[in-house]
């Protein structure tokens, strides 16, 4: 089974991107990146992103550009230190929030997911930080990452 699969697919998703979302833009430091995403469909866009890396279908990349893209939209922010605690913080009461996985090597799996990820988008963040090009986006299951 998928950690796609295990979250309840793509509605878990979306239910968890939306709560998640609304948690960040209530938190003093992540209400300013969030609130300025300048995108409609930033919700949805996460929540395909996620069912991708997580073993679902390639929406996000057949649509808006894979891995490299996603991680240059949030490059060179000169984030605050404490963003990505906060940002994991956000993530895991989400998934309590949006009722999702309360199976304990789920939600561990979750949780390590988030805390790669967001390492990987603060290692970005400074000013003069470039992305590569074409890299793949990464594949993750109850055992953590497989790509």
């Amino acid at each position: 089974m998928t950690l796609y699969e295990a979250v309840g697919g793509a509605p878990s998703l979306l239910a968890l991107a939306a709560d998640f979302h609304a948690r960040c833009l209530a938190d003093p430091v992540l209400e300013h990146p969030f609130s300025h995403t300048g995108n409609p469909e930033h919700v949805q866009r996460l929540a395909d992103y996620w069912g991708e890396v997580f073993g679902g279908p390639a929406v996000y990349s057949g649509s808006y550009g894979g891995h490299s893209a996603m991680l240059g939209i949030h490059a060179n922010q000169g984030a605050e230190d404490d963003l990505g605690d906060r940002f994991v913080a956000c993530f895991v009461a989400a998934v309590d929030g949006a009722g999702i996985a309360p199976d304990p090597a789920v939600r561990s799996a979750l949780a390590a997911y988030m805390r790669w990820a967001t390492d990987e988008v603060m290692a970005y963040s400074p000013r003069e930080a470039r992305v590569p090009a074409g890299l793949p986006v990464p594949r993750w299951d109850l055992d953590g990452l497989r790509s």
